[in-house]
């Protein structure tokens, strides 16, 4: 839970703004500016500091009395980590015993460094009982981070530091690209922050900002005060600015509230609170517009807000509560805002509890769960309001032959639309399992029971003559045969092969379920309450069931057939793999006599996917389906990247998914342009040097001939400064409207923005910021699998 606050620099700086460009690599450039810092060298000493000896070496030495001595040439004096050096320094003890008191006066111009600073200055007054010190005419440095600065006088205590017409920079030596002036400094050394009053902001030594009082942190401590502002320009917004407000409440609480103006929209508030405390840890979010006036927004709701709740907490020993709830005001919120919350590719927005208990063999969970979705349908989905589960797990049975679980579940689904049914479902799903493995693979012989309990009331709709009461039993057995073989004699040299046969018989009998659930708003909602037909890939070729929830348990009487190879080098380290299947039907898979929900034909479509680490710099991976019933491609996806160092990389990407495929797998209204998707991209990050980095990002779409996203960003890196420029456009949604919009059908958004923020504050800013950037967009990168 750290958070930095930088209260002075929203005024410093009111042109800094926020882009998501590409960073230096942050390492290297660390490693460049602590190089400039001074360290703390040798043994550091424990204990009390005040009640180490002390010990002088000089080249000559005048002791009056006991209670005077003047050392003078090369003096040297330590005391535990204390290190005063000096050309003549006087030693004075007032008193006896316990009670002594001992100053050292400096006189000229001495060097006096601890674990903390290194000080140089001209005349200083040290009391050796305690460490207080009063300086004349400083030039001080922290040790082990940045921060330098001189001071016309100090005063140095035990917790503070005072210092009168000074100054600060976390600038490294020799360089004033910034610096704050202050009549009055006061570094607050164990809350780690400095209080200055009628402070100057100097930018290459030209004053640009006055302000009568600031504060700002020292150390690794969270401070209350303002963050870096952004602002920007975009075709949606407008001009906008927003001034993030940090309040450390407490270690264990705080807050971020953030004003932000759109000259397009109005002012829109956002706010962050986090928390941890023996109930758990979460994070409450919210964003409230409370009148858009963008022209071009036709929702009938002008207000316009976003709430989002996580929490995770422990009870006691045994229990577990999880939320995770977002929701917004409208359907087309993601779609004209940015946020970290959620997208308008995601398509929906959930809502949802769960508290749950465990035990060593068996666990209960009580929970609730409902979507938002924004797609444009009459109807949403349903939710589970309440869903309780149960599981029982016993390994070991028959003599340790058999393994035994049992699943059961009890919930009520409900829709928001009366013309829907909703319905009670009980479900129990006992299983044995027989698994037999040896050094040369494994077999696993599982009999299962599926038996379900409906209880439908109908809507007001089509659905009024809906059964009542639905009883469904489904036995089902499946036989899981793996074997890994290898080979040192392949095609390669030095190369260890290994094939991976994958065989899977599962026999299901077939069961008519057109009575669950609705027949009408099949094609809104997928198959009865919760079920829709789930995304096919390789791995997919293994499952149980075609069908996602319990509503649609297919039958089946198929053998999946599949396998991989993989090659090692000579040091043991994977370097490429291939797997491909495909499923064998001895009679078609259904769920009614709907053919639509039917397979056809004898086989599925053909699933391959493929890794190849080329080298340590460059990777590619891909995937494919083919489709034998309509003799085409239905699904590929390719990505070769190129990754020298660190964070530079060269990634192309091809995405592909047929009309077909989409309309098959997904439910009605996701392809909204009626056609195949083709998506073509590249994305490139390289730091130059060790002050710049580019980024650049480009995705087509090939089928509606139109680019998805476009950006192109740059940044200056410093060790007390950073600065860059990003300029993006990007694909937002289809348009009612033509003043934006390239074609009769699509909106694109243009924003530029700039950044400038100063480095060296806190103690992990000098962060890259470059995967965060890679992570967002419309099309986040996605690195390829590391073997």
């Amino acid at each position: 839970m750290k958070h930095f606050s930088y209260s002075f620099i929203s005024f410093a700086i009111l042109t800094a703004l926020y882009s998501s460009g590409a960073l230096a690599n942050a390492d290297d450039l660390h490693r460049q500016c602590l190089s400039g810092v001074p360290q703390f060298t040798g043994e550091p000493v424990s204990g009390d500091a005040n009640e180490q000896p002390v010990y002088i070496e000089a080249d000559q030495a005048d002791i009056v009395n006991p209670s005077r001595a003047t050392y003078s040439g090369d003096v040297d004096i330590k005391q535990g980590n204390r290190h005063l050096q000096a050309p003549e320094v006087v030693v004075t003890q007032t008193g006896e015993g316990a009670n002594a008191l001992r100053h050292a006066y400096a006189n000229g111009v001495f060097d006096y460094r601890d674990e903390l600073i290194v000080l140089k200055g001209k005349d200083a007054k040290i009391n050796l009982n305690n460490n207080d010190a009063d300086v004349a005419n400083s030039d001080y440095q922290f040790v082990g981070r940045q921060g330098r600065g001189t001071a016309e006088s100090s005063e140095n205590r035990e917790n503070y530091r005072l210092l009168k017409n000074a100054t600060f920079t976390s600038c490294l030596p020799n360089d004033n690209a910034w610096q704050i002036d202050a009549s009055e400094m006061k570094q607050h050394i164990k809350e780690e922050y400095a209080e200055m009053w009628h402070a100057r902001f100097k930018v290459a030594g030209v004053p640009v900002f006055y302000t009568p009082y600031l504060q700002l942190p020292i150390g690794d401590r969270r401070r209350s005060g303002l963050l870096i502002p952004s602002a920007g320009h975009s075709s949606r917004d407008g001009y906008w600015f927003a001034q993030p407000v940090y309040w450390n409440i407490a270690p264990n609480y705080d807050m971020t509230i953030t004003p932000k103006y759109m000259s397009q929209r109005g002012w829109q508030w956002l706010g962050e609170f986090r928390y941890l405390n023996a109930l758990g840890e979460g994070k409450i979010f919210g964003e409230y517009l409370g009148d858009d006036r963008y022209e071009d927004y036709t929702g009938e709701n002008r207000s316009r807000h976003l709430f989002y709740w996580k929490h995770d907490a422990r009870l006691w020993d045994d229990w577990r509560l999880n939320i995770d709830y977002t929701k917004v005001s409208d359907k087309r919120y993601f779609s004209d805002f940015d946020s970290d919350y959620g997208s308008s590719t995601d398509g929906y927005a959930t809502q949802s509890a769960r508290l749950s208990y465990y035990q060593p063999n068996w666990n209960f969970a009580i929970s609730a769960k409902e979507f938002q979705i924004f797609d444009d349908v009459d109807i949403g989905p349903y939710k589970a309001l309440p869903q309780m589960d149960f599981n029982y797990y016993k390994n070991g049975l028959a003599k340790g032959w058999l393994d035994f679980k049992l699943f059961a579940q009890a919930v009520h689904f409900d829709n928001d639309s009366k013309a829907m049914p909703t319905a009670w479902r009980y479900h129990v799903e006992p299983s044995l399992n027989l698994p037999m493995a040896n050094k040369y693979g494994s077999l696993n012989i599982e009999t299962k029971l599926y038996a379900t309990h409906y209880q439908q009331k109908a809507g007001t709709g089509v659905d009024a003559n809906i059964q009542k009461s639905v009883n469904r039993t489904i036995p089902q057995i499946k036989v899981d045969l793996q074997t890994v073989l290898a080979s040192n004699e392949t095609f390669i040299k030095g190369y260890t092969q290994t094939l991976e046969p994958h065989v899977q018989y599962l026999y299901r009998p077939y069961r008519d379920q057109s009575n669950i659930g609705s027949k009408r708003y099949s094609n809104y909602l997928g198959l009865g309450y919760d079920s829709a037909l789930l995304q096919q890939d390789y791995f997919s070729l293994f499952r149980d069931r075609r069908y996602s929830g319990l509503d649609r348990i297919a039958s089946a009487n198929q053998f999946t057939l599949g396998g991989t190879s993989r090659f090692y080098d000579e040091n043991a380290n994977e370097r490429f793999n291939v797997s491909l299947g495909q499923i064998i039907y001895l009679n078609d898979s259904r769920i009614d006599e709907n053919s639509e929900h039917s397979t056809t034909g004898r086989s599925s479509s053909w699933a391959l996917e493929s890794n190849w680490k080329i080298n340590d710099q460059w990777n590619w991976r891909g995937s494919y389906q083919y489709d034998t019933r309509l003799d085409a491609v239905s699904l590929m996806n390719t990505s070769l990247e190129y990754n020298p160092e660190r964070n530079n990389l060269i990634q192309l990407n091809y995405r592909y998914a047929s009309k077909e495929y989409i309309d098959q797998n997904l439910t009605s209204g996701v392809n909204r342009y009626n056609q195949d998707i083709k998506q073509l991209g590249s994305t490139v990050a390289w730091e130059i040097a060790d002050n710049w980095a580019v980024v650049g990002r480009y995705y087509h779409d090939i089928a509606l001939n139109k680019p998805v996203e476009q950006y192109a960003g740059v940044r200056y890196n410093t060790c007390c400064w950073s600065a860059g420029v990003g300029v993006r456009r990007y694909l937002v949604s289809e348009s009612d409207t033509r003043k934006y919009s390239d074609s009769k059908d699509t909106l694109y958004d243009n924003s530029v923005s700039f950044t400038v923020e100063l480095r060296g504050l806190g103690p992990n800013d000098h962060h890259s910021g470059l995967v965060d950037m890679l992570d967002k967009g419309m099309l986040p990168y996605v690195k390829p699998f590391n073997l």
